[in-house]
């Protein structure tokens, strides 16, 4: 107990300072992620798209790459997306009362998912920009008008384009500012215009990259993703209790009791914040009829639940903060005790014993192989583990088969008619997916290298079909990924241009 309360008690900087001490300790940890690594090789492949996602976690990977691919340092962003947030929500407040400012810093800096958060990933560049363009919102309903209005406005709206270059779901954001500004707030309709207005060039940069690259992330997003959706009252279920979990009981139930506190000084910020929590709340329910909801896509939006507890009193918040704290302690300790697990403690269970070794030690099971092999095209048949294998070894790894929905940027990166008639080494990770390869080589020579006492499997594929692989891969691509609606103009397509 007494250690929550000094917990509580710290100042911003101290809270920073330790926070920042954390996220640092489990980035050093945390071997890179299928995800991570995927964005890795975005920043490899500087662009103003990809096919998953508009490009910000690849702008900002790319801009940790200028100096070291370490995956401390690629997780930079990641890990100050949160300290960046607290500060502009400390600043928002401050003047009105320092003490509750320094106190909702502080409850979203130690809420769990804030202190375990240390990736740099799409919701990295949806989280940072979207609370930007929030607290700069605010300051323009604050400032009401003239010039230092505009100017928050303009801040605003760049702010939602940006996190709009994160992820799609920046998306109920600018709905929310429409109902706002246009809807409840008609007063304030010029502001609003000024925050679309200037979002609007990053949502046309995107839709130019969308319309001359095959409307990759288009499609991916709205389309392919969605293709085997469904309504199932299961997946509303889980939505709820993940967001009873996001945002902790005992603060939705503080929301709930002070539901009729009032703060006439702040009303027109609270007030904003009221709808986009609203707006993303509901809009993501909607989606949660037939899609599972991924527990970070959520993550943009809970600044603005905890900002609607400014009516609350002192008491109460120094009550919430306590709780929080004690539950994310318990995060920390749960998630350090099983990093700092040794490979061992993972005895019968193999799979994950490797993955834990190719994760730090690729290249060393790779130059074993090589041995064997010689230097080879390299590839493997899943778009996760290709990722992580590339970034280990530095080199690509080329995605052979037919994949799954996700993460198919390699469709852009690989040629493989430049492939046909070569041998490929080809690392694999389940029996299964040897006898996958045999139909597109006029043999396989399979082989397995033993470090640290197991067994990687390799393949060696002799003599690549692309005849065969066209036929039997990518025409079967091209029309479960590549099909265009009717409602989408025809653009350019390197994908079907290249192979049809």
């Amino acid at each position: 107990m007494r250690l929550l309360q000094r917990l509580a008690s710290l100042s911003l900087v101290q809270a920073l300072v330790l926070v920042f001490a954390v996220k640092l300790v489990i980035a050093s940890l945390l071997p890179v992620t299928g995800d991570e690594a995927y964005f890795v090789l975005w920043g490899r492949h500087l662009d103003f798209g990809y096919y998953d996602h508009p490009p910000m976690a690849g702008w900002m990977t790319w801009l940790q790459l200028q100096l070291s691919d370490h995956p401390v340092w690629v997780r930079m962003p990641g890990i100050f997306t949160e300290l960046l947030i607290a500060l502009w929500l400390h600043g928002l407040f401050r003047r009105h009362d320092a003490d509750k400012a320094r106190l909702l810093a502080l409850l979203f800096l130690f809420s769990p998912l804030s202190l375990i958060f240390a990736f740099t990933l799409t919701d990295t560049g949806c989280m940072l920009f979207a609370a930007a363009s929030f607290v700069a919102a605010a300051r323009a309903v604050q400032s009401e008008q003239g010039r230092a209005a505009a100017g928050w406005a303009v801040l605003a709206g760049a702010g939602l384009g940006l996190a709009f270059l994160s992820k799609y779901f920046a998306v109920f954001l600018g709905l929310a500012y429409l109902i706002h500004f246009l809807v409840l707030r008609p007063s304030q309709w010029r502001l609003g215009l000024v925050v679309l207005l200037t979002a609007l060039p990053f949502g046309l940069l995107n839709l130019y990259w969308n319309y001359t690259h095959c409307w990759s992330n288009v499609l991916f997003n709205l389309v392919n993703r969605n293709a085997d959706g469904r309504f199932d009252a299961l997946l509303v279920l889980g939505y709820v209790a993940m967001m009873a979990y996001v945002v902790l009981p005992w603060i939705w139930l503080a929301l709930w009791r002070g539901r009729h506190q009032r703060d006439p000084v702040v009303a027109d910020v609270l007030a904003l914040a009221r709808v986009v929590v609203v707006t993303a709340a509901a809009g993501f329910l909607l989606v949660s009829t037939s899609k599972a909801i991924g527990l970070h896509w959520v993550l943009w939006f809970y600044p603005m639940v905890l900002v609607l507890l400014w009516p609350q009193g002192v008491s109460v918040w120094r009550h919430l903060l306590r709780l929080t704290v004690a539950v994310s302690l318990l995060h920390v300790v749960v998630l350090l005790t099983v990093l700092l697990l040794p490979v061992s403690a993972w005895d019968g269970k193999p799979k994950i014993q490797r993955d834990l070794v190719s994760a730090t030690e690729a290249p060393e099971i790779l130059a074993q192989a090589e041995a064997v092999s010689g230097r080879l095209p390299l590839a493997m048949l899943g778009y996760s583990a290709a990722s992580v294998l590339a970034y280990q070894v530095d080199r690509p790894v080329m995605v052979i088969g037919q994949g799954s929905k996700y993460a198919r940027q390699d469709d852009s990166w690989t040629d493989f008619r430049a492939l046909d008639g070569r041998d490929i080494l080809v690392a694999i990770r389940r029996d299964r997916e040897a006898d996958d390869l045999v139909p597109w080589f006029s043999r396989i020579e399979r082989f397995s290298i033993s470090h640290r006492g197991l067994d990687f499997e390799f393949v060696i594929g002799r003599g690549f079909n692309y005849a065969r692989y066209h036929a039997e891969v990518l025409v079967p691509v091209r029309e479960r990924f590549y099909q265009f609606p009717d409602w989408l103009p025809q653009g350019q397509c390197e994908f079907t241009t290249r192979y049809f």
